[in-house]
């Protein structure tokens, strides 16, 4: 057999092009823009009152959400090729787009949901990345002890073995 390599700390993490965020945020933008696109043909909303049924329109609704798919999936490739300045441009947008989901949540949970939670995936790592590009910690990392990994118990605790 070769030689040995070295096994990398698994904290470590090289900071690299952010693939994997990058993808998430196209997909995400991509089902906005499939979802939204078929949102724009028809007007299946009735909301019934004590006055009386009534339709609603949320064509306007489905335009912008294509808008913003498209905006976020580009943004997803741009931060998948690794540039500058990509990062806060595509958080940016995974935010609008996490806002819009939630605002149109009532007609499509399931949709929403899903791509809420790829947009918010991809924005965490994307924050991640560029900590980890900056050579600062990750914020909400603790620092691991070394040794037990549990705490002292308390004094005179039958567990405590003074």
């Amino acid at each position: 057999m070769g030689a040995m390599q070295p096994i990398r700390d698994i904290g470590t993490v090289e900071a690299g092009r952010p693939l994997l965020a990058g993808g998430l945020l196209a997909g995400g933008g991509l089902i906005d823009v499939i979802s939204a696109w078929a949102r724009t043909r028809d007007d299946p909303f009735a909301v019934e009152t004590g006055q009386g049924v009534y339709r609603i329109d949320i064509t306007a609704w489905a335009w912008l959400h294509v808008a913003v798919g498209v905006v976020v999936a580009v943004a997803g490739l741009l931060a998948a090729t690794g540039r500058r300045g990509t990062v806060p441009v595509a958080v940016g947008c995974a935010a609008l787009a996490v806002a819009l989901d939630l605002l149109l949540f009532p007609y499509a949970p399931v949709r929403a949901l899903l791509v809420v939670a790829l947009d918010g995936a991809a924005a965490r790592l994307l924050v991640r990345h560029r900590w980890a590009a900056a050579g600062a910690p990750a914020p909400l990392s603790a620092a691991r002890r070394p040794g037990r990994s549990s705490p002292d118990p308390p004094p005179g605790s039958p567990t405590r073995s003074d």
